[in-house]
């Protein structure tokens, strides 16, 4: 890996200050609600006299030494003061106080998510003379609390190794956090993202890894790797970043994991910035694997396939400075901008089942009683392939009842792949291994790119109005390791692997907060996001085979060896490979906390509004169907007739007996028997009409969560700190705007009560009878005359208590106890807290729309030539359908009469 940084100078337009002004504004008109800003850090301490008196009324600056921005406080009757939401950076501290010496602490640090302790002991003697003093031991220790976390400056995140560059990597380096993001034993989606004091979480799965790459994977065209906030975070645009595992106090709630703290780099007096580059070549020097070594590359047609070359290049470029020089509305305006691009062309060797010459010809491999693999040719008359003649299936026995052989239209649909390249593949569907079908191996290519941008601006209103704003935007398409084609047909050329599953990833976020002191010892801080996580898979589905004349009118796609990615066919499409979804949530945060010096208590109060807004949809339903018309020609491989009924196959002479269901399956692949079909349809409006072929499902959910908290930092002691608190939390049922919610109904159509229902069926069970009422599903607004608004009923009991305490002792260094704790360097810390976790929009958007009523997966099974379905108890060889044989359009069962079919005209 190379990396090249560079600092320069350059100027940006003004037009930042104008946005800053108009959303300042916007902000103070709004509804102040929330929870503690968790991008900042507290700066809290004692002052005393040369007796260890307290000093009240003492002066305190907080002056940051790359801006010059100043905040000011004074200690309060028990010489305590705090200096809350301070941005991360190195500071001056001078205390002065009429009749003593002023002090000074320079170049202090302090880090996001951190309370720094800066105890002054003032001498007396004149105002005028300055005294430079050094921090107290233990300064940096965490003295007021019990919460276990991490903070890394920028300098570390910059030379640390990290694969992806983006922050959220590191969060599984922590103690007690797994690999895959598990935190104290919480679950995954359990993680809270905050950017610059907003919600950066993703509200569908909650790890941001499920259905989308995850921010920390480095580039993938799969889903996976450490759980991230769902805006990405470039090392190079955080100023810090901490992580909370365990212990938080009472101002965190809404996850049971990690509280993951993250704050945008903001501009400075001086400009600073850098350009960079991060290469990676995987392909230099990298070994071919065996099975490209040995297999022809049909493309090239060298004696091997060669190892795909491939690498990772990241660039990008940062600044920051003043925007504008001089003081505007009593401040100055600063900026940072960043943006980083990811060029990844990322080819792999993809290698699946393709039909053989000899299957494609009609002639099915099968093992005999002795084990030797001999070929049987269904066709009536002989055939011969690669100079072995096989005699026809007249000359050996009545295997085809209709004397029809192999499908002509199976055979044009299998002639848009070429022929197998590698004859050691082996898995797939059954019979691979006898030579029916052998593997092809190709190039794939799943190249992927993606453009990150973020700017900041701050300014300050006076000492004592400090704002800050920033956007981030981010665009990741790439193509998925799904929908794959060989044929040409979806994408690509003939002969070589391309994906027709193109994602897009398109979120961004905007966060603000204005920081007040509003007296010495009072100071609030608000804080706005809005975030938008959208994503879309954008596959092909289930478009019918394109083979000429032979295929024309197919009413649907025929999957040759069922529903399954190793189907024998040019391109996959399976449901769960060919799912088309789009998720679009639109999140808005407030949250407001304020923050209270009382004596020797630090009182803390505040709240947060999420409001949620998501919109989903999907073609599938999550199992086996979609809404493309499916044609399966295959055997179910269960046990369970399908299609054909097992009696009606009669094994060739001489075949093993073992080799029945492998036969079954490849005499239905190659004749064109089609076992079922099927397709999804979807129902709305307040009936559950029935929706038009092809239609998607959609629900578009509001979900808001509301929580309040107050937490106290009590001094008992010069050296024991106890904090307490209590945090309420209200997540609201999601409620779903045109009404798509589906409730499980009695025969009366009265709500069916689960707990009820469970009793009742064990009973049964106990006295040995069969429990099975009818079950229905209606709309929650046609149930109980609609008087329920939710799926649900709210739980109103989220409260959270918390309490810690932290001992920082003192002893004489001279003592036992003062050798075994360093005097005041040691922090013993302890506490209890409840956490209620969050649920995602899995369970509240996706999971509901999947309910029966609003989806309807129907199948005909066993479709017959006349057009009707022959059902569980499976046709026969002479009225099977055959695709092609009998017709374009195989039968499909009707959504409202699983009995009858529906017409050609889907």
């Amino acid at each position: 890996m190379i990396s090249s940084r560079t600092l320069f100078r350059a100027g940006i337009s003004p037009v930042f200050l104008a946005l800053a002004v108009a959303i300042f504004l916007t902000l103070s008109s709004a509804p102040a609600f929330g929870q503690g800003a968790a991008t900042t850090g507290v700066v809290t301490g004692q002052i005393n006299d040369p007796q260890s008196a307290a000093i009240a009324g003492a002066a305190i600056r907080l002056v940051d030494t790359t801006t010059g921005s100043a905040r000011d406080t004074q200690s309060n009757d028990v010489g305590r003061y705090t200096i809350p939401s301070v941005a991360p950076g190195v500071y001056d501290l001078t205390v002065t106080k009429s009749g003593f010496e002023a002090s000074k602490l320079s170049a202090i640090k302090v880090d996001v998510g951190v309370t720094l302790t800066l105890n002054v002991t003032l001498q007396i003697g004149a105002t005028t003379t300055t005294v430079e003093v050094q921090a107290a031991a233990g300064a940096e220790l965490q003295t007021l609390n019990a919460t276990v976390g991490t903070t890394i400056t920028n300098t570390a995140l910059n030379v640390m190794p990290n694969m992806s560059r983006d922050v959220s990597t590191l969060a599984s380096l922590q103690v007690g956090v797994s690999l895959d993001g598990n935190v104290a034993g919480a679950a995954t989606d359990q993680n809270k993202f905050q950017l610059d004091g907003g919600n950066n979480s993703d509200d569908m799965a909650g790890t941001n890894t499920t259905y989308v790459p995850g921010n920390a994977y480095a580039g993938s065209s799969s889903s996976g790797g450490t759980p991230t906030g769902v805006i990405p975070t470039p090392v190079e645009s955080i100023e810090e970043f901490k992580i909370n595992t365990t212990g938080q106090t009472a101002d965190f709630g809404g996850a049971a994991g990690s509280q993951v703290q993250m704050v945008t780099k903001r501009g400075t007096n001086q400009f600073h910035g850098a350009a960079y580059e991060y290469y990676f070549a995987n392909d230099v020097g990298a070994a071919n694997i065996w099975n490209n070594n040995h297999t022809k590359d049909a493309i090239t047609d060298t004696l091997y396939t060669p190892l795909p070359a491939t690498h990772r290049n990241r660039f990008g470029g940062a600044l920051g400075g003043q925007l504008i020089p001089k003081k505007i509305l009593g401040g100055k305006t600063y900026f940072f901008v960043n943006y980083e691009g990811m060029r990844y062309p990322n080819a792999v060797t993809y290698e699946s089942g393709d039909p053989t010459a000899t299957y494609r010809a009609g002639v099915i491999m099968l093992p005999t009683s002795s084990g030797a693999i001999q070929g049987y040719n269904i066709n009536t008359a002989p055939v011969t392939v690669n100079g072995t003649t096989y005699a026809g299936c007249a000359a050996t026995n009545s295997c085809d009842p209709r004397g029809l052989g192999v499908n002509p239209l199976i055979q044009a649909i299998w002639a848009k792949m070429p022929l197998p390249n590698d004859p050691t593949y082996t898995s797939g569907t059954p019979g691979d291994g006898y030579g029916n079908s052998q593997g092809y191996l190709a190039p794939l290519g799943l190249p992927e790119k993606s453009d990150f941008m973020v700017a900041r601006i701050d300014h300050d209103f006076g000492d004592k109005n400090k704002f800050m704003m920033s956007y981030r935007y981010y665009n990741f398409p790439l193509a998925a390791e799904r929908q794959l084609d060989m044929s040409g047909q979806l994408c690509g050329t003939s002969g070589t692997w391309c994906s027709a599953s193109p994602i897009t990833i398109l979120p961004d976020y905007w966060a603000a907060g204005l920081t007040t002191t509003l007296t010495p010892n009072m100071t609030n801080d608000f804080r706005f996001s809005f975030l938008r996580n959208y994503w879309n898979w954008s596959d092909a589905a289930g478009v019918p085979q394109a083979c000429g004349s032979l295929c024309n009118g197919l009413g649907g796609v025929v999957e040759i060896g069922g529903e399954s990615t190793n189907a024998l066919i040019p391109y996959d499409v399976a449901s769960q490979s060919t799912r088309q979804r789009f998720w679009d949530g639109q999140d808005w945060f407030l949250s407001d906390s304020l923050s209270h010096l009382h004596g020797n208590h630090l009182f803390s109060y505040g709240g947060s509004y999420l409001r949620a807004n998501d919109l989903h949809s999907r073609n599938d339903n999550g199992v086996t169907i979609d809404t493309s018309i499916t044609y399966l020609a295959s055997f179910n491989g269960t046990g369970v007739p399908q299609g054909v009924a097992s009696s009606a196959y009669t094994l060739p002479p001489g075949v093993s007996s073992g080799a029945l269901s492998n036969y079954e399956n490849l005499f239905n692949q190659v004749t064109g028997i089609i076992s079922a079909t099927q397709l999804m349809y979807t129902r709305s409006g307040a009936n559950l009409t029935l929706n038009p072929p092809g239609e998607f499902a959609v629900d578009h959910d509001i979900i808001p969560t509301y929580d309040a908290y107050f937490t106290d930092t009590w001094h008992v002691k010069p050296h024991f700190t106890l904090n307490y608190g209590i945090t309420y939390e209200l997540s609201m049922p999601p409620y779903e705007l045109n009404g798509k919610q589906v409730q499980m109904v009695d025969q009366a159509g009265n709500p069916i009560n689960i707990k009820s229902y469970m009793t009742e069926r064990q009973q049964a069970a106990l006295n040995g009878q069969i429990y099975e009422p009818e079950v229905g599903f209606d709309l929650i607004g046609n149930v109980a005359g609609g008087a329920n608004k939710y799926p649900y009923n709210p739980f109103y009991g989220g409260f959270s208590p918390h309490v810690s305490a932290a001992w920082n002792p003192d002893m004489a260094p001279d003592t036992l106890l003062g050798k075994m704790f360093g005097g005041n360097k040691t922090v013993i810390r302890g506490g209890y807290g409840r956490i209620y976790g969050r649920a995602n929009g899995v369970d509240l958007v996706l999971v509901p729309l999947l309910g029966p009523g609003l989806l309807q997966g129907v199948q005909c099974v066993g479709p017959l030539s006349n057009g009707s379905c022959a059902g569980a108890s499976g046709a026969n060889l002479t009225t099977a359908f055959r695709i092609g044989v009998d017709g374009n359009v195989a039968p499909l069962p009707s959504p409202t009469n699983p009995t009858a079919t529906v017409t050609q005209t889907l």
